[in-house]
């Protein structure tokens, strides 16, 4: 039996919880009798307080009603009346319903009266819209209607006066009527009651003064036309006041005494429940003590028994796993001998230390396999590009030489292969980066109306070439929009897109289309749609589509080229900016590209500065022949290409050094403009010997390029690190260096 409790902490608890039912159901049967004295007291207190309470609301409606009243006196809104009588109805219907039941006569009485108040108040609302009504047909209509007829008639007598004393007059006699007017309507409205002698005063004076002019003689008619209808309606205005707050606030406020009077009453009854209560629940009071007692020695063993048998043994558990999670996996883990649930969990902590064990050797050996990769990584574009700088290098210095039209034709397709394999290596090294998690997205001020003036000048010669139109949009609202995103890596997503609409389009029309959608004050949604109408894809290869190295046709590959690579890398880009890629297409019939980006705006596109030249500028022929050029290189090849570019802007003090030891001497003998420097060398590398250069004090603000085939942020950054000014990567464009130099040695260039 004991056996049977000691393998499993449920049976323990269940245990533990029969004996609380036991003694929960024991407590019951004794407080059972005693609670149903309880029971009654407070169903007599409901009952009391149900229906003072529902006589306070009464109540509080007649207030609101008599409220509603002055609004209704105001307006003389329909509605208004409306909801008074609404609220009128549901007050004798709840008064009625109220039943007190026996042993309450006192309150019955109560009840009675307010019976016959409602009652009452019901018989005045009736008489209240008729003087109302009388009230309103005086003051609003009759009493207006007799100043119309005056000021008309005062108005046709000043058209037909002939002289100025004869305007005057009529123009004074005008006067006093508007004055006369407008005291008496805030006299019975405003309850203004100094305007009632002004009303007096204006009546004498009109009545005096057309007594001496004939042509006057029917305004004392209107005069006294005038007063009699005041007159009336400051009766009828003191009969309908009187009605609302003499007659009916009497009785609302008799009705709020008879309520106090009855709180009275209820108060006295609840004490004397009250006092009945309190001898049953001192009676209980003593025998809950001595089930309390009870109670407390019971839980006081209850958790004695969870300590020693499950909080110990759980912390003590947590504190092994704590070691685990830091690393220290050698930590002691106890009960490991219980057959209850705590040993099932001891030897999954044993377990979990195995396992993590042998997890952190497999990440030891991932980020060695990592680092090994990036290392190659490094190393294959090093070793590729400084070739295909000689190759890309010295095939631009032959196209400046004199050559047969064969000769150029195989120089072409030589250049041609070059860019074609560096685009590939490019393509390659992105893919292994976004891989590798190596990609971290930079957030700058992006232009949309340059960065698609930019594509349009990348692809028009292109399209121009296969006949085919190229419509990229610009309208007012892309041309004002400046939003914050990684431009070099959206520009990458999109010169994929548009380069294989081009390519795959032999006929028609390639687009690309910029919706914009405001989604709050500084966030706008960005989606760029890329349509084509070329081969199209099959709905079978739609699935497929975006995997690397796989293209929707192997038939594609050898027709059009390519690794296959552009759409995984460009997904990949728009996964990290959390704008997924989508695909609409169908065989034959073009293809449908499209993400939608969520971006913060920024400056407006007027107040961004473009330092780039302007895309259909000429480039100027510029000379820096008063440059003084030191090249730091170890190969030998790379040295004739650049050496051969600097010639080409007419740069002909160029001093070479083989390593970074030997730019140090030469830089403790004399001075230079720029430094072109090589990242991996012997002897001494790019980065030291930048940090050496640097000391010296003629040397603190000269512009140092890092000349780098490696293409990976982490390499960008030690040259920065190093003090380096700016990178040019490897195999050099001449565009690329041409920027630089104009970047840097402006202030030697002559423009020709």
């Amino acid at each position: 039996m004991l056996s049977f409790f000691s393998k499993s902490l449920a049976v323990k608890m269940s245990l533990a919880m029969v004996l609380v039912l036991v003694a929960m159901s024991t407590s019951y049967l004794i407080m059972n009798q005693r609670l149903k004295t309880i029971e009654d007291s407070f169903n007599n207190i409901g009952k009391i307080s149900n229906y003072a309470v529902d006589i306070l609301k009464i109540n509080k409606d007649i207030v609101e009603m008599q409220r509603d009243i002055s609004v209704y006196g105001a307006s003389g809104s329909a509605p208004v009346f409306k909801k008074i009588m609404v609220n009128y109805d549901s007050i004798e219907k709840r008064l009625a319903e109220i039943n007190v039941g026996k042993g309450a006569e006192s309150i019955q009485i109560h009840l009675n009266g307010m019976a016959e108040l409602v009652s009452r108040y019901g018989a005045n609302l009736k008489v209240l819209t008729l003087r109302f009504t009388q009230r309103n047909e005086l003051i609003e209509k009759e009493l207006p209607q007799v100043y119309l007829n005056a000021v008309s008639l005062l108005e046709n007598l000043k058209a037909k006066a002939t002289d100025t004393n004869e305007k005057l007059f009529v123009t004074e006699y005008l006067n006093l009527w508007h004055m006369l007017h407008r005291d008496a309507y805030k006299f019975l409205t405003k309850k203004d009651y100094a305007k009632r002698a002004e009303v007096e005063k204006i009546l004498n004076s009109l009545s005096k003064n057309v007594a001496d002019k004939s042509k006057f003689k029917n305004m004392i008619d209107l005069s006294n036309s005038y007063r009699n209808t005041f007159s009336k309606s400051v009766q009828a205005n003191r009969n309908y006041l009187s009605l609302v707050n003499v007659v009916m606030a009497g009785d609302a406020i008799e009705f709020s005494t008879l309520a106090n009077s009855l709180k009275e009453d209820s108060l006295t009854q609840l004490k004397q429940i009250k006092r009945d209560a309190q001898k049953t629940v001192s009676m209980t009071e003593s025998i809950l003590n001595v089930l309390a007692l009870i109670v407390v020695i019971y839980i006081v063993s209850l958790s004695a028994f969870f300590h020693l048998q499950i909080t110990r043994a759980i912390k003590r558990l947590t504190n092994s796993f704590t070691h685990f999670l830091d690393g220290d996996l050698e930590a002691q883990i106890y009960d490991l001998k219980r057959k209850d649930e705590i040993g099932i969990l001891a030897k999954a902590a044993n377990k979990f230390r195995e396992l993590s064990k042998d997890l952190s050797e497999a990440k030891q050996s991932a980020e060695h396999t990592t680092k090994v990769k990036s290392e190659f990584l490094a190393n294959m574009s090093h070793e590729i590009r400084t070739p295909m700088n000689g190759i890309l290098g010295m095939a631009r210095q032959m196209s400046r030489t004199t050559l047969t039209q064969e000769q150029s034709k195989m120089l072409h397709l030589i250049q041609s292969s070059g860019a074609s394999l560096l685009v590939i290596i490019n393509d390659i090294l992105d893919l292994s980066k976004i891989e590798a998690s190596k990609i971290e997205l930079e957030s700058e001020p992006v232009d949309l109306s340059y960065l698609l003036e930019e594509l349009k000048h990348l692809f028009q010669e292109q399209a121009d070439s296969k006949n085919i139109q190229l419509y990229i949009s610009t309208t007012p609202e892309v041309e004002k929009l400046a939003f914050l995103a990684d431009e070099t890596r959206l520009k990458q997503v999109l010169i994929n897109l548009l380069g294989n609409a081009v390519k795959f389009t032999e006929r028609g029309s390639v687009s690309l289309t910029v919706n914009i959608q405001e989604i709050g004050l500084d966030e706008v949604k960005l989606t760029f749609n890329v349509s084509d109408t070329g081969i199209g894809i099959a709905s079978e290869h739609l699935s497929t589509l975006f995997e690397a190295f796989s293209q929707a046709d192997t038939s594609i590959t050898r027709r059009f080229g390519g690794t296959g690579l552009g759409l995984t890398i460009s997904n990949r880009l728009l996964d990290l900016m959390e704008a997924p890629l989508q695909v609409e297409s169908a065989l034959g019939e073009g293809s449908h590209f499209y993400f939608s980006l969520l971006a913060k705006r920024t400056l407006s596109s007027m107040d961004l500065d473009h330092k780039d030249v302007l895309l259909t500028k000429p480039k100027e022929d510029i000379d820096l022949s008063n440059i003084n050029a030191l090249v730091v290189e170890d190969n030998d090849i790379n040295q004739i290409v650049i050496e051969a570019m600097l010639n080409e802007f007419n740069i002909t003090s160029i001093n070479m050094a083989n390593n970074g030891q030997e730019a140090v001497e030469q830089c403790e003998l004399g001075v230079f403009d720029i430094i072109f420097m090589d990242m991996q060398m012997p002897v001494l590398d790019g980065p030291q010997a930048a940090v050496k250069i640097r000391e010296f004090s003629a040397f603190k603000h000269t512009p140092i390029i890092a000349l780098t085939a490696n293409v990976l942020s982490a390499d960008k950054q030690r040259c920065f690190d190093a003090g380096m000014d700016d990178y040019i990567a490897k195999p050099l464009e001449y565009d690329a260096l041409r920027s630089i130099l104009l970047k840097w040695c402006r202030t030697n260039i002559e423009r020709t």
